[in-house]
């Protein structure tokens, strides 16, 4: 990576220099300071350098255009340029395509002194556009010309229907057209949006408490090679057979035993709840005591402990000939483990295979001690998953620990995320934002076009065509991918939102130091 940096940086030193040489051979030799021109269209970036204009002398235009929608050179096309003074005809001439990609050059003489308005009309494939600019002083014959009409490189006044418009004006950092063309690079305007505040912490996908079960063989036997187990992944319906369980070879085990038990405890059961009722009836007469209503109570809990697991089982196999048990899935969702093997034997609640519903997963995420004060009542939170495009959103809160862990300092707390299509898998490690509140319509930047020097934020304001500023600002809240400029920039300034680094880097190698700070 360092190489690559360190050629790119070659790269563009050597452009900015054989750039800087083309600009002065194309300018006239007795010319020293051009009029320099950027203007903003909605779709068009146009920069141009020009002989200062002087009524009846012919005077050369040097013109840049760049496509806003990807910051790129139009590369092809006609472009018509027209002059059109305060008095007088308008001049019209038609460049058939760019000298080299993005550079149109051509030579006007303007007809008579004073205001005029430079219109360009691109017109290549799927590209066109009307660049009205206004405010170009032409000077009368003998008069000195202003290059920079004496405004220092600040916005000339608007007008309806006109492009923006800067005169002059030079930043600290030149980054030339042809540089900023064959880079990642892009300009924008802050943008005001509304942002949640909040804060991030580590997560994991699991299944829901009560949406996995583990399927164990009711009985001794061995596991029938005519009902081949399910893979892992496969989905199962609630009460699919899932495996076929043979009888036994001794003759204590298999179904049989399983009825006997069962029907043991369910006389016992049946007994015990008759005791419990006439201990209840007879105390309620006064003839017996509660101690005897309480001992039927615990008679008849025992009872149904013992019956549980034994009806359970007996809801999850059924009798086939030669008394083979077919176990059925107890819930639908897809098989996430298989712990046993065809024609192998299994004891008696021996795990088989492990099922899981992960049509709604949980998001188990630990909160830092000193984030856990500003969560809110119900909190909302959207995560992302390394490897995988895109936020996904955490639908609902489930639970939220009362108690920090003393070994990490943390909060637990649990959201809900809705998984139809299976695209999120049980065991991945998120990235969770949890959102605390929300400021509404600031200005903001992409995160991208902030860069951390020594603890303060900056960004690289575009000053005009080919100059940039390092503008410190401060910021605030950051979310989805933008963060909050609280200060140091205005809204009608542009700010490179993408490519900062090449503009930091071409500071860094004209002031002939090392590179600084780090992108966002």
């Amino acid at each position: 990576m360092k190489k690559y940096g360190a050629l790119v940086l070659l790269a563009l030193a050597l452009l900015t220099g054989c750039s800087r040489e083309k600009h002065k051979a194309e300018a006239p030799a007795e010319e020293a300071e051009p009029l320099k021109v950027t203007a903003w269209s909605d779709k068009t970036d146009v920069y141009f350098e020009a002989d200062p204009p002087q009524a009846g002398k012919k005077g050369g235009i040097l013109i840049h255009l760049t496509r806003l929608s990807d910051f790129k050179p139009v590369t092809e096309g006609p472009l018509t340029v027209t002059l059109k003074p305060a008095t007088g005809a308008p001049q019209t001439i038609t460049l058939p395509k760019p000298v080299r990609p993005g550079i149109y050059r051509a030579e006007l003489t303007p007809p008579t002194a004073g205001p005029a308005v430079l219109e360009l009309v691109p017109g290549g494939k799927g590209f066109d556009d009307r660049i009205v600019i206004p405010g170009i002083a032409v000077a009368a014959p003998g008069e000195q010309p202003k290059p920079d009409h004496g405004d220092g490189g600040k916005p000339a006044p608007k007008v309806d229907g006109a492009a923006e418009v800067v005169f002059g004006g030079d930043g600290a950092i030149s980054f030339l057209k042809e540089q900023q063309w064959v880079v990642d690079f892009m300009v924008a305007k802050p943008q005001r949006r509304s942002l949640a505040a909040g804060f991030s912490a580590a997560g994991e996908l699991v299944p829901q408490s009560n949406a996995e079960a583990t399927v164990s063989a009711p009985l001794s036997g061995v596991l029938s090679v005519s009902r081949t187990l399910p893979f892992v992944g496969q989905r199962v319906a609630k009460g699919q057979v899932v495996a076929v369980i043979e009888p036994p070879t001794r003759p204590d085990g298999g179904i049989g035993q399983l009825s006997s038990a069962y029907g043991e405890a369910k006389s016992r059961l049946n007994l015990a709840q008759l005791e419990y009722d006439r201990a209840v009836r007879l105390h309620e007469a006064k003839i017996a005591p509660k101690k005897r209503v309480e001992e039927a109570e615990a008679t008849l809990q025992s009872a149904r402990a013992v019956m549980a697991p034994l009806e359970k089982s007996m809801n999850s196999v059924s009798g086939a000939n030669g008394g083979r048990i077919e176990v059925r899935a107890p819930m639908a969702g897809t098989v996430v483990e298989v712990a046993a093997g065809n024609g192998r034997g299994v004891e008696a609640g021996q795990p088989i295979v492990r099922i899981a519903n992960t049509g709604t997963l949980w998001l188990k995420t630990s909160i830092p001690a000193v984030e856990a004060g500003k969560l809110p009542a119900k909190p909302n939170a959207t995560f992302t998953v390394t490897g995988m495009e895109g936020e996904f959103p955490a639908a609902n809160l489930v639970s939220v620990g009362d108690m920090l862990d003393p070994q990490t300092r943390t909060l637990p707390v649990i959201f809900a995320v809705p998984n139809p299509g299976g695209r999120l898998k049980a065991g991945m490690f998120a990235t969770v934002t949890v959102r605390t509140g929300s400021v509404a319509d600031v200005l903001s930047v992409p995160k991208e076009a902030l860069f951390d020097d020594e603890g303060r934020w900056f960004v690289f304001v575009h000053s005009t065509g080919e100059a940039f500023d390092r503008r410190e600002v401060k910021i605030g809240v950051e979310d989805a991918g933008f963060v909050q400029v609280a200060g140091g920039l205005k809204e009608d300034e542009r700010v490179v939102t993408r490519g900062a680094y090449y503009v930091k880097r071409a500071e860094s190698a004209a002031k002939g130091g090392a590179d600084q700070g780090h992108a966002h």
